[in-house]
Order: C-alpha cells, then structure tokens, then sequence
C-alpha cells in the first residue's frame, strides 16, 4: 500500500525537470523550460534585426554633415529591410521603417513622409515576393533587390521632382541606386553570418544548449 503511493507520487521527468512544469519543444515535442535570461536573449534577437537597421540609418544621417559624403551614400537602411523583410517578416515591422523614414525626412529636410511612404512600399513589395524568393540562391535575391529599389529609386526622384516643382537631376538617383546594388552583397554576406549565429542561439536558448 505505502509503495503503491509512493509511486503514484512520483511525476516524470525529462533531464531531470519535472514534466508537468515544461513547455512544449517545437523541436522534439517534449518539453523544456527557458528561464528569463533565455527569454531576454530570445527578445534580444528578435528585436537585433531592427537595431541593425536603425544605426544603418544613423550612419547616412550623420554622412549627410560630412561635405562631399551623404550625395554618395547606398541606401544602407533598405539592406536589412530587405534580408529580414524576405527572411523573417515579423522582425522587420512596418511601424519600424515608417518612423525611419520620418527621421530620415526630418533630418535631410526632404518633404516629411516621403521616405516612410517609400521604405513602407518597400517592405510590403518584398513581402509580397518572400515567397517566391525566399529558398532562392543569391544570385536571384541580389537581382530582385535591385529591381525593388529602382521602383522605390524612381517613385523617389519623381517625387521629389513634384515637390520641389522642377525636374530633378536623374543621375545622382541613378548612381545611388547603382553603389547600393554593388554594396549589397557585401552586407547580404554579413547578414547571413549574422543569421546563422542567431538561429543557433536560439536553439540552444530553446533546447537548453
């Protein structure tokens, strides 16, 4: 009878943790538990995406005050946009890139929402294409970047043309859109470090590693 009890008392384990206690795993289906500094961790790379973006965008605000720098400048912000937009739409969200673009506006004293409007049409056309392009190799991705950002390089002279009531010069558009293409492999190639080290982290945060 005692030892009847006693084993009706006994719960499972799994590594030792009481089962009962632990969340389902996505990867196994048993359970684990993930302490607060692992949550912390698993915020940290959710939002990391984000802070690439903004000190990208911090960078060619402050190459505007440097004489001869900001005319030449990629659009560096538009790189992460597009990596994460393709790769994970939940971190790289709409609310980010519009108050982007309005810091942006603000501070090179361009019409104010003309550059959230555009990063926003960004976003939505590269998530609109995620996925189809998503699984493809880089070659196809680089090629889809470059016909993204014309759009939003074109819709951008043209509205500036508007806005300041006369035709605007097309070739400092042209040879933005053209370094910024040329750039982009070189941060494509980062991002994809950056992303296989975040998805490790994450499974070893998830599956106690």
């Amino acid at each position: 009878m005692g030892q009847g009890a006693s084993l009706r008392r006994r719960r499972p384990t799994v590594n030792g943790r009481p089962k009962h206690l632990l969340r389902p795993s996505p990867s196994r289906g048993g359970r684990i538990i993930v302490p607060a500094a692992g949550r912390a961790e698993l915020w940290f790379w959710a939002i990391f995406p984000g802070i690439i973006t903004v000190a990208l965008t911090l960078l060619v605000l402050v190459s505007k005050h440097l004489p001869g720098l900001g005319h030449i400048m990629p659009v560096l912000p538009l790189m992460p946009v597009f990596y994460w937009g393709m790769l994970r739409a939940r971190e790289m969200p709409y609310w980010l890139v519009f108050t982007l673009g309005l810091v942006t506006d603000a501070v090179i004293g361009a019409g104010l929402g003309m550059s959230s409007l555009l990063y926003m049409l960004f976003l939505g056309l590269v998530r609109t294409q995620r996925k189809y392009i998503h699984k493809e190799g880089f070659v196809i991705k680089w090629g889809y970047f470059a016909g993204l950002l014309g759009v939003v390089s074109l819709l951008y002279w043209a509205m500036l043309s508007f806005y300041y009531g006369l035709v605007m010069p097309p070739a400092p558009a042209f040879f933005q859109w053209l370094l910024t293409v040329c750039c982009y492999p070189l941060l494509h190639q980062g991002f994809d470090r950056l992303q296989d080290h975040m998805q490790a982290r994450r499974w070893q945060v998830l599956h106690g590693g």
